[in-house]
């Protein structure tokens, strides 16, 4: 492959992926495995380049060196991360911070739905270093590393150790240049996989960003650290950029900021022949050039701190709001994490997105941008390398002056760049909203499910009244049924008879277009089609739900519904296939008013709305005794309804209309030990049909569809938080 045209082809397969993840759902399953196998070998050398790269760079220096490029580089790399962070956060500030989460979990006994809680001590001081590597602790890796390379300065020169640390680094750069060539067929297979289930909003709102971080490398590499330098020393605007016109071509060509290294030393040796007063001088600039490079390569990527924008697009992309504390830590943390090479960065988005609570998709997300973002990220590297081996090299010697007509226009044209960036992003989140909530609502089934029958319009689940509703077949008597077991009956009349009440979201629902969807929905058309027969949708309510399935109205009961002692007892059960604590819908400004069982119990007039369901009314009875119930039809005109404070229901049920209702959240309280199996019911004489049905769902988990469906129907994002 010609590597002047990577770039070209990369964008070449994310046009592809897109229009594959569109139409075609079974090559997109087909490309999966391209996909995940591109981000694994992209994360499997970072950790070995790291360790290499900074006990190299920092263990082949005498300590007298060591020491005096220290006190000469400090402000040199502080200047650097300062005002590059500085322009980040200019950029980050283009996205608006989520306020509520659509779920607060409080409860301290449920599983932590968010990363796990690491505090600044543990990221940087790990009590076990392989502990730290196997957790992708970077910054602990980070700190190890620098310690154990000042620790290496002060021992005899271990030569072999040294030429292995070459060999090892060497190899993780060879490896990334090989899999560089990947990148095509690699974004191709993720931007299918992200179009088959990524809202367009999600899209526009990743559109953005990326334009956000390419306008912001591009005025970071070719204006700002390029002025910089003419402020502080003897050169001008257009020889740094002639110097460097090559390193950037090289660097973008291979999306490897490592392949512009040489091509750095020669521009910068070039520079700093104003310096040679005599012949000998020039070979110690050349070592001096040398070894602040590969000091450097770690340590002056800041191309990996364009991490800090995405991880407050991803959180306002996933609805998740970022604690205050930890946006105040955010350009340390990222600042300690992003050290190392550009790749590297995949390592440290795993771990902050795990430091922030964001959902494990997370990091793909962040691969898949990354194919556009990380020619402008690898240029701003680029320009951080000249950067600091310029800058150290002249104020080694001494040759700094100060131009302040230089630092006017630097700082006037690139306040003009950084606003008119800013207008750029907040114009387009103003008009696509960045975040991706589902709206379940707009919802539909997939269309290759969808075509399996034109049988789930709304009228098919109205009563019998309805003169407009479709035929249904006409069941045998009970005695007739009860003379055989149920799959029998359906495997007879070819007929697969759901009982459904379309009002439990996001299992069993109207959408706007008046079409039965949701999470059994689905399961049930995949069901009937594995069994080749038909299938008819019987409504019923609630309280007669049981009854229903004695008298065999139908033949599995779906809609979220929960295992009881009685159910198990009078009915077939099939295997749980999902757990959910209980939750309560509320006002978003009311969260904290329902934190735990005994704040709530605090409130003596507290109105808490049930549906008229067998068990969620006894439930709302014995967890909330104090409380006045309120019974409703259904939940679907909830916001409608006057002087109630909350409405019980599951986590997953209450989040998914929490999300469909303008300032509602679902809570999930501390101490109320409620948890729900759900299954699907069947008629008392149906062993054989759960067996099918239980030996089917494992197949199918085993497939993958079962995970597939759960991404799309239940937790398309993960929008819980703790407090």
């Amino acid at each position: 492959m010609n590597s002047k045209l990577l770039p070209l082809l990369v964008l070449i397969g994310g046009a592809l992926g897109i229009t594959i993840g569109s139409v075609s759902p079974a090559l997109t399953a087909f490309l999966q495995p391209f996909g995940d196998a591109y981000i694994r070998l992209m994360e499997v050398v970072v950790l070995p380049y790291l360790i290499s790269s900074l006990l190299l760079g920092l263990g082949r220096l005498s300590p007298a060196t060591a020491l005096m490029l220290f006190r000469k580089s400090w402000p040199v790399y502080l200047l650097l991360w300062g005002v590059t962070f500085a322009c980040l956060i200019v950029a980050a500030s283009t996205v608006p911070l989520v306020g509520t989460a659509t779920v607060v979990d409080f409860s301290a006994s449920l599983p932590d739905e968010k990363g796990s809680a690491v505090s600044l001590v543990e990221l940087l001081i790990p009590d076990n270093f392989f502990e730290a590597l196997s957790q992708n602790y970077i910054p602990s890796v980070v700190l190890m590393g620098v310690i154990f390379g000042i620790a290496i300065q002060h021992s005899v020169k271990p030569t072999p150790l040294l030429d292995m640390l070459t060999i090892i680094r060497n190899a993780c750069v060879r490896i990334w240049g090989w899999i560089v060539y990947l990148a095509p067929v690699g974004v191709c297979a993720l931007f299918a996989e992200s179009i088959s289930s990524v809202s367009l909003t999600g899209f526009a709102a990743l559109s953005i960003y990326i334009a956000v971080v390419m306008l912001s490398s591009l005025v970071i590499a070719l204006w700002v650290l390029p002025m910089l330098l003419t402020v502080f020393l003897p050169l001008t605007y257009r020889e740094i950029l002639t110097g460097l016109r090559e390193a950037f071509m090289v660097a973008v060509v291979t999306s490897l900021s490592v392949a512009s290294l040489p091509l750095i030393q020669q521009a910068t040796q070039k520079l700093a022949r104003k310096l040679n007063e005599n012949e000998g001088e020039e070979q110690q600039q050349k070592e001096i050039i040398e070894t602040t490079l590969s000091v450097s390569y770690p340590l002056a990527q800041i191309g990996n701190f364009f991490i800090l924008v995405f991880l407050v697009y991803a959180a306002y992309y996933y609805y998740l709001p970022i604690e205050k504390q930890q946006l105040l830590e955010l350009p340390f943390v990222t600042l300690i994490s992003s050290i190392g090479s550009p790749t590297s960065s995949i390592g440290a988005v795993t771990f902050m997105a795990d430091w922030l609570g964001l959902p494990q998709g997370t990091t793909d997300l962040y691969v898949e941008t990354m194919a556009i973002t990380r020619y402008g990220q690898v240029i701003t590297s680029v320009s951080a390398f000249a950067f600091v081996a310029t800058a150290i090299t002249f104020l080694f010697h001494g040759k700094v002056r100060f131009n302040p007509r230089a630092l006017v226009v630097t700082l006037a044209v690139s306040a003009a760049a950084f606003s008119g960036i800013w207008a750029i992003g907040s114009y387009g989140g103003t008009h696509a909203p960045l975040h991706s909530e589902v709206s379940y609502r707009a919802a539909g089934l997939p269309d290759y499910v969808q075509q399996l029958s034109d049988a789930n319009r709304l009228a098919s689940v109205e009563p019998a009244a309805d003169t407009d509703a479709p035929q249904k077949t006409t069941a045998p008597q009970t005695s007739e049924l009860s003379a055989r077991n149920t799959i029998d009956r359906i495997e007879t009349t070819s007929v697969l008879r759901v009982g459904i009440n379309p009002n439990v979201m996001p299992f069993a629902y109207r959408n706007n277009d008046g079409r039965l969807v949701g999470y059994d929905v689905e399961l049930m058309y995949r069901f009937a089609q594995s069994m080749n027969v038909r299938l008819e949708f019987v409504p019923y309510d609630w309280q007669s739900l049981a009854d229903d399935l004695k008298q065999q109205k139908f033949d599995i009961a779906v809609g979220g519904l929960y295992i009881t002692d009685e159910r198990l007892n009078t009915l077939t059960v099939s295997e749980p296939y999902f757990e959910s604590p209980l939750a309560l819908i509320v006002k978003s400004d009311r969260v904290d008013e329902f934190k735990s069982k005994s704040v709530i119990s605090q409130n003596k007039d507290l109105t808490i709305a049930v549906f008229d369901d067998p068990v969620l009314i006894p439930l709302a009875k014995r967890t909330f005794p104090s409380a006045k119930l309120r019974v409703l039809p259904d939940y679907s005109k909830l916001s409608d309804v006057q002087d109630v404070d909350a409405a019980l229901w599951t986590r997953e049920q209450a989040r998914a209309l929490a999300i469909s209702l303008d300032g509602y959240s679902a809570v999930v309280p501390e101490n109320t030990a409620s948890r729900f199996l759900f299954a699907y019911l069947m008629p008392p004489s149906s062993p054989g049909l759960a067996a099918y049905f239980d030996y089917w769902m494992d197949l199918s988990r085993k497939a993958g569809v079962i995970q597939d469906m759960h991404r799309r129907w239940i937790s398309p994002v993960n929008t819980v938080t703790t407090d």
